[in-house]
Formats: structure tokens, sequence, C-alpha cells
């Protein structure tokens, strides 16, 4: 089992705007079997590209190469300029069949002696892929080269893959939406879903502000939880489900959406999922529904759901969980509700011609 040493300060970092991808190197490219890697400064060839399919290729039957070293002592380089007031997240994926230990340095000169800031350590032993993963706080001064060092035995091999260097902020979060684009008649309520993800390395809280032009009576849901503020750690996603009414008052035919403003406390950043709505005549919501098709209702151990040209069928609880969630592969699907409490629940059928269709079911 591997042992993760960090070398982490803690600080209290303020937002950065420098957050991104500073190196995804996957030795994929422009690299040839048996050559050091592109981009990269290596003495003696202790680092070398290679295939190795029966052993260390981590995808496999996909022609994917890495960066392998059989030495007991191996550095390879990189000229990359790290800014000490910004948090740092090194990632890669290594495996060796003996024990070596992995480390990532920074330092002024592709040279050993030159390595003076240790960011991190691991030991890689296990026989297997392991994602090495670690937020770096503290960057000393003066550092303009990043070295991967391997201490290992001769004649065993340590393959490392996809490494990559990013900048992080401290508050710094994303959203997408997971529901498509949605039918329905005004005065009806709806389900949405969306995802929170926190990329920064702070914990952070998020509120929800969601538009009122064309909807209203909201409810907003995330494991069950009721609210408009939900907590998030950090490269954690939080699926998020609302509940709204399309306004009786939308005139049917035209085009409508519904905006989830999103901010956390520090204003720092923002996001932003949109919905778009189109409302229907009833006459023409009823014909639709009355082609789709969900029995028995009540049920104990099973529901069928049918509709012309269905295309996948979710079911939720009252608190807007997302239980279930399957494709379908003709125009019927049936759906397992043996295991859940009695209740009232809700299918949500998405067609060719219409998608959101929702009904609910009572579970005895």
């Amino acid at each position: 089992m591997k042992k993760l040493l960090l070398i982490l300060l803690i600080c209290l970092a303020t937002a950065s705007a420098f957050a991104g991808n500073i190196l995804n190197e996957g030795f994929e490219y422009a690299n040839h079997d048996q050559e050091k890697p592109v981009g990269w400064i290596c003495d003696d060839d202790s680092w070398l590209c290679g295939y190795m399919e029966k052993d260390h290729n981590r995808v496999p039957h996909t022609g994917n190469w890495y960066a392998y070293s059989d030495t007991e002592d191996a550095w390879m380089y990189m000229p990359m300029f790290l800014i000490p007031s910004i948090r740092y997240r090194f990632t890669c994926w290594a495996i060796s069949d003996e024990s070596f230990q992995l480390e990532f340095w920074a330092g002024t000169s592709p040279n050993p002696n030159d390595m003076h800031a240790l960011l991190l350590t691991t030991t890689v032993s296990n026989g297997d892929y392991e994602k090495i993963s670690a937020y770096v706080e503290t960057i000393p001064e003066n550092c303009e080269y990043i070295a991967v060092h391997a201490i290992g035995q001769y004649g065993s091999y340590l393959t490392i893959d996809d490494i990559e260097v990013d900048m992080v902020e401290q508050f710094t979060f994303e959203a997408e939406a997971i529901t498509g684009d949605t039918v329905m008649y005004p005065g009806t309520q709806a389900i949405f879903h969306f995802l929170i993800h926190n990329t920064g390395h702070d914990p952070v809280d998020v509120t929800l502000h969601p538009s009122n032009e064309f909807f209203t009576n909201f409810s907003c849901y995330s494991n069950g939880v009721s609210g408009m503020t939900f907590p998030t750690q950090p490269d954690e996603f939080v699926e998020v489900t609302t509940y709204a009414t399309l306004r009786p008052e939308i005139e049917p035919g035209m085009v409508a959406w519904l905006d989830i403003n999103m901010t956390i406390p520090c204003n720092c950043n923002t996001a932003m999922v949109t919905f778009w709505v189109t409302p229907l005549e009833p006459t023409q919501v009823a014909e639709n529904l009355k082609d789709l098709s969900i029995f028995p209702n009540p049920a104990t151990d099973f529901v069928t759901v049918k509709a012309e040209g269905l295309l996948s069928v979710s079911l939720t609880d009252i608190n807007g969980k997302t239980l279930s969630s399957q494709a379908a592969k003709g125009n019927s699907i049936r759906v397992d509700v043996s295991s859940l409490k009695a209740g009232v629940y809700f299918i949500s059928a998405k067609t060719r011609s219409t998608s959101s269709l929702v009904k609910s079911i009572l579970k005895m």
C-alpha cells in the first residue's frame, strides 16, 4: 500500500486569476521507442519512452506510451517557472513491480544539486497503476525547473504516465447541466438536474439563485437535503435537483428558459447553468402524455414505462434524488422499484419528440 508523504505548509492563499493547466505530458506525442521523452532533460538515458503492452500499458491495447526507468537513481527535468504565491496540484500515474521511491522536486537548473524543494514523495510498489495526486502550497523562490526523481533497484521498472501540473485557486467551482431541453405546459412542474464541481483547494458553500422570469415555486435538493446553499469539498461533485413550475401565463409556442446562477461567499467566482424549455398547448401535452404509459401504478416490484421513440427513463424520489437512470433499447423499459420504501416517486421519460415528461407513481 502506497505511503504518500506530502510537503504541505498551510497558508491563507487568496484567490488567483492564474488557475489552469500548465503541463499535461502523456508521453504519447512525437516520442519514439527507446528514446528520451520529448521536452524533458534526462542524463545517461535514465528515463526513456516506450510501449510495453504486456507489463506497463495503463490503457490496454491502445498503444499508450509512457516514460520508464530501470536504473537505481533516475532524474528527469522539465523547464517550468513556478510562482511562489500560487498553489499547485501535481498528478501522475505510476506502476512498479518492485519498491520505488518517486519524488517531485523544484529547483534552479536541471541538476540534482540544484533541486532544493521537495514537493512530494511516495512509494510505488503494489504492481498496479496508482494515481499520485497532491497539492503543494509553498513554492520557494527561483524555481525554474521541476524534476521527477526515481530511486529503486537496478533491473526493475518504474513507469509513469500522464503527468499534470495545475495552478489551483483557493475558491473556485464549475457547474454543468445534466437535464437537456424540456417541453412542458404552463402551470406544470418540471425537474432539472445539474452538477456542481468544487475545483478549488478549500471547502466552499455554493448558493443557488434561480431566475424567476419564466418559473416560480422553486425547491432544490442534494442528497435528500433541501435548501439553496450546499457545502462542497475540494474536487467533490455534488448533484443538485431543482423543481420549478412554469408560470401559467407563459404563452405556448414561445421559448422559455431557467437560469440558475451560483455564487460563493468570497464573490470571486460564479457559475450558471441554463435549461431551455418549450411551452406547449395543453392539448399537445395531453396527446404526448396519452402516448406515455406507466404500469402497474401503484406498483410493488416493477413498473413498465412505454412510449413511442423512448430514449431514457429516470426515477427520482420526492427530494429530487436520482435513484436510477436507464437508456432505452426499444419503446419500453422495466424499472425495478422492489427495494424502495412505500411512497410517491417520479418517473421522467425522454422521447425523440418530447423530453422530461414526468408522471408520479405510488410504491406500495
